[in-house]
């Protein structure tokens, strides 16, 4: 390995490896990991993605072909086949060098500039595969020019976590004190009420709202049976939301107490709430027999809201299946004469049910590894940094077309009760393995937080567009967990998460530029990330995924030129509106408006500060800190949208030549039915090599 990033093979190792795929499709290439930090994994992720589509759609074999055909111009022509494909997969700004060798070696590289060419860059992502070159026999080709992409709004339907608190209310002042809850009723403030803001994004048309409470009590008399509290939930300051203390739903004893732990599920009307800035505060109705806390809360709003995308895209929302419980690593008694190994909590009823047996797995076993528990019951994981975990995990399949391209994707995780930690995998079977695109701790060399336990770093949003593979079987696995570092195993739930993928039949060049994961240990973080404009580049938009306790953001271009400042979360932006409504014309010409812009070209910085609140009790962010935390996640992306006129095109074998062109319109069609001015070629394929050699490198410019 030197100082320019991974090298894979030795002439040894390849002379070796071409022997063995005499009788395979396909072989991929990698190192032992050497994690260099998010954006490095954003380019394995890349360069994976980028051969995957290659390999299926043809270009590789086409472009082996082309490349020892007898034509006096094979190489150029085979270079021209591979520019084609590898710059629509590739975002401006990340330099490539893509080269293959079935006997003759083609390269084509996009760099630029000396300070971050090839040969300047010591961060460079490299994957090497081994294809199976064609079959003896004709390859045809047959392709026309798609029109200029339009656009059109698309509604998107969400469910968020519009706010959430994760910690025990007497690990706060002035609940803290020997009164707690009963001498102090009101949260947020104390003895009087303080309300906490939330905020629901501009525009979005509600459809609803749920509320969920936690509770827990003890006997202050031992003859008195326990109870919850009630409380009255006062939304925007309309009257409250009752809940008595009789309908919270008993959980279970916890370990080695007498405390008794209560939820309570609520809806929130939603002709209470406002697309924007909203606020609520608790009045917790108390009996002087009780102590009691409080240990979670939660507002989970759906709503749509438009996005602008181009025609012929087509948006779908995969859901998780829901999950709720506890697990306790021994049987033990869960109250009212219930012995077991945990709870699970029914989400669509509120009841629970007894585990009756023991769930457990060990962290190494369990993180980017095959196992059983991903069925949404809850269970033990053991060694998470020293302290075991009550869990729930849950997974889902995303079989992705080879004729489908993939443009965006990303996971909506909604997570809570005692939730501490959450950790998000993606698997391929291309790959056959799992990887981390999220936890809540650094993991693998990743800095995903500022604290060493990444306590509350609870991702609303996370990016996986890289992640996904076309034309292979997808999983997408979420886990989170409550920490316990003696023995106090709590309820956790995850709750209409879900997937939002974006794929169109055409090569529309969607770039994507997010920005990392990361958890700040006080109350700002804030990020830089650079994106390219071109020539073909019509829309340059911004997709938020702040923390889920955020108060503020700001979004600038690293200077005093603000493009958005609210309290209010977005749901997207667009950026060259924002720039021509402000009158800055950095990325759009100086006779640009809002509703009528032209972009120009160059690398721009868009610079992002997350502000979170100003008193930890508000989301339980820290208890050993006056304000809460900050936090960024990868869902916050800027993607550059350039529907360029381009060749749509398909492959076909024949033992003619005309066959083989027959065969690639016929496939073309069934792609495009309404292609029109399709032409074709024919190449003789019996020269290529049985293996051919594929490598890939990648860096940021």
């Amino acid at each position: 390995m030197d100082e320019k990033g991974y090298i894979f093979t030795a002439d040894a190792t390849l002379a070796l490896v071409v022997v063995i795929v005499f009788a395979a499709t396909l072989v991929t290439y990698t190192m032992l990991p050497m994690y260099m930090g998010q954006d490095h994994q954003h380019l394995e992720a890349l360069a994976d993605s980028a051969l995957q589509v290659m390999e299926q759609d043809g270009t590789l074999d086409y472009a082996s072909v082309t490349a020892i055909s007898n034509s006096s111009n094979a190489t150029e022509a085979s270079q021209e086949i591979l520019t084609q494909s590898i710059q629509t997969l590739i975002p401006n700004g990340i330099g490539y060098k893509l080269t293959i060798n079935p006997g003759t070696p083609v390269s084509v590289e996009r760099s630029t500039g000396t300070n971050t060419s090839y040969f300047y860059t010591k961060d460079i992502v490299t994957r090497v595969r081994v294809i199976s070159g064609p079959r003896e026999g004709w390859w045809g080709r047959a392709w026309f020019k798609s029109e200029p992409v339009e656009f059109t709004n698309q509604e998107i339907n969400l469910t968020t976590t519009s706010w959430i608190f994760h910690n025990w209310l007497t690990n706060f002042s002035p609940w803290s004190g020997s009164g707690n809850l009963k001498n102090y009723p009101y949260w947020g403030r104390g003895s009087s009420a303080q309300a906490i803001d939330f905020n629901i994004p501009y525009g979005a048309a509600i459809h609803e709202a749920k509320y969920i409470q936690g509770s827990s009590s003890t006997r202050s008399s031992s003859w008195v049976p326990q109870a919850s509290f009630g409380t009255n939930t006062v939304i925007n300051g309309n009257p409250a939301l009752v809940a008595s203390s009789n309908q919270f739903t008993f959980l279970n004893q916890r370990v080695g107490s007498n405390e008794r732990m209560f939820n309570y599920q609520g809806n929130i009307p939603t002709s209470l709430l406002n697309p924007g800035l909203n606020n609520f505060y608790v009045n917790f109705i108390t009996n002087s027999n009780y102590n009691y806390n409080m240990p979670w809360f939660s507002i989970l709003s759906t709503y749509t809201t438009n996005i602008t995308v181009p025609v012929n895209v087509s948006t779908d929302k995969i859901p998780f299946q829901n999950a709720a419980g506890l697990a306790v690593n021994s049987y033990t008694d869960l109250g009212d004469g219930n012995y077991g190994y945990g709870r699970i909590y029914n989400l669509e009823t509120g009841q629970v049910t007894n585990l009756n047996y023991l769930r457990q797995i060990s962290w190494n076993d369990m993180r980017n590894h095959d196992h059983s528990y991903s069925d949404g019951i809850p269970f033990v994981i053991t060694g998470v940094n020293g302290e075991a975990g009550s869990a729930v995990c849950v997974v889902q399949d995303i079989a992705v077309s080879s004729t489908s391209n993939i443009l965006d994707a990303y996971v909506v995780v909604n997570s809570w009760g005692a939730v501490d930690n959450t950790l998000v995998e993606v698997w391929d079977s291309q790959s056959n393995a799992w990887r981390t695109v999220f936890c809540s701790f650094d993991v693998d060399g990743v800095d995903y937080s500022e604290r060493a336990d990444g306590y509350g770093n609870l991702p609303g949003t996370i990016y996986i567009g890289d992640q996904l593979r076309q034309g292979a079987q997808n999983k997408v696995r979420i886990t989170t967990w409550d920490n316990v570092p003696s023995s106090d195993y709590d309820l956790v739930g995850l709750q209409d998460c879900y997937t939002m993928l974006s794929t169109s039949d055409f090569k529309i060049k969607w770039d994507t530029y997010p920005f990392n994961s990361h958890q700040d240990s006080s109350q700002t973080e804030t990020q830089t990330e650079a994106f390219t404009l071109t020539e073909d580049s019509q829309k340059a938009m911004l997709f938020l995924g702040a923390g889920l306790n955020t108060r503020k953001i700001r979004i600038d271009y690293g200077n005093n030129q603000v493009l958005y400042e609210d309290q209010v979360v977005p749901f997207s932006l667009d950026l060259a509106a924002l720039d021509a409504k402000k009158g800055f014309h950095k990325i759009t010409t100086s006779n640009s408006t809002e509703s009528n812009y032209y972009l120009v070209p160059g690398n721009y910085p868009l610079r992002i500060t997350v502000t979170g609140p100003d008193n930890a009790w508000e989301a339980g962010d820290y208890q050993t800190s006056r304000t809460g935390t900050a936090a960024l996640f990868s869902g916050t992306r800027i993607a550059v949208i350039n529907p360029q006129i381009q060749n749509e095109w398909s492959a076909g074998m024949g033992s003619t030549p005309e066959e083989a062109m027959q065969n690639a319109t016929e496939r073309l069609l069934l792609k495009y039915p309404n292609a029109q001015g399709i032409q074709t070629s024919a190449l003789f394929a019996g020269n290529t090599p049985n293996a051919v050699t594929v490598r890939l490198e990648l860096w940021k410019q």
